[in-house]
């Protein structure tokens, strides 16, 4: 299988896991721009082109609670903004691809962190995307795969960690991605602080549930 990603699966991959952060809608823009498209290199050779998975519901995956205790604070009820089906619009997914995308915010923020220069201008939150991709393609792989060459190509500053979760897991710098079979989830907890380290505990923290229930 190729290793080589479209500009859309950059974009996908950093969208997906920085969810309304505008420093990866940032990241996204400049994927878009700097790698050149082919039709054909979204296509895996004997992959079903059409045939998909169950659509898969996000905020069914984690509960509050289990947010909040990854975490180590109170945070707002799930709120589910999926993009649905998105396969076959322009060169975004192939047919079949399903996302989801559950939302948390942090309880009891201080108005004194609004700051518009940051990501929902300073508040912390944490942000999953699920998504099921067509059977037998190697999609899901291809996700996860677009973290590594989007460093390799200057998109994203880290260089992607690999972790021992599901069928392939890595840390991206973040947020912890994860593929299961044909399906892949993104996980991200935005801190605002700065402390990666902390951040990627409680990602994987939050990584190792999820898995079990896709």
């Amino acid at each position: 299988m190729t290793t080589l990603v479209t500009k859309s699966m950059i974009a996908i991959a950093v969208v997906a896991l920085g969810g309304v952060a505008a420093a990866s809608y940032n990241l996204a823009h400049k994927a878009a721009n700097s790698v050149e498209a082919s039709a054909d290199m979204m296509r895996t050779p004997g992959a079903t082109k059409t045939a998909g998975n169950t659509p898969i519901n996000a905020c069914a995956l984690l509960s509050d609670d289990e947010v909040s205790a990854a975490v180590g604070a109170k945070v707002t009820p799930a709120e589910r903004r999926d993009d649905g089906e998105v396969g076959g619009k322009g060169d975004y997914a192939p047919p079949g691809t399903y996302s989801s995308t559950c939302f948390w915010r942090f309880l009891n923020e201080s108005p004194d962190l609004d700051d518009p220069a940051l990501p929902m201008e300073g508040r912390r939150f944490a942000i999953l995307n699920a998504m099921t991709w067509p059977k037998g393609g190697g999609y899901a792989h291809q996700f996860l795969q677009s973290f590594r060459d989007a460093f390799k190509q200057e998109i994203i500053p880290n260089n992607p960690i690999d972790l021992d979760i599901g069928d392939e897991a890595l840390w991206w710098g973040d947020g912890t991605a994860v593929r299961k079979g044909d399906k892949s989830f993104g996980i991200s907890v935005f801190l605002q602080s700065g402390d990666k380290t902390e951040q990627r505990k409680m990602e994987e923290t939050l990584a190792r549930k999820v898995v079990g229930r896709i």
